[in-house]
């Protein structure tokens, strides 16, 4: 993750930040904390919707839908 992250993601897992196209009131792309470490692009674009899930650090909505997410 070569860039510098964000102010809101400082209290973050660094192992579990994925970002994601946020549906809640942020409407755009943001940094999210997955419930597990990050398994993988591979891994990830297999996945069934609700197999994971992820928390906006902005705004604290729930996205279980691992289409797109990426490092």
């Amino acid at each position: 993750m070569g860039r510098r992250l964000p102010a809101y993601t400082a209290r973050a897992d660094p192992t579990k930040l994925v970002r994601l196209l946020c549906k809640g009131t942020c409407s755009c792309v943001r940094w999210a904390e997955m419930e597990q470490p990050y398994p993988g692009d591979e891994v990830l674009k297999k996945a069934q919707v609700s197999e994971y899930s992820a928390k906006c650090l902005y705004c604290g909505k729930v996205a279980q839908d691992p289409y797109d997410w990426f490092r």
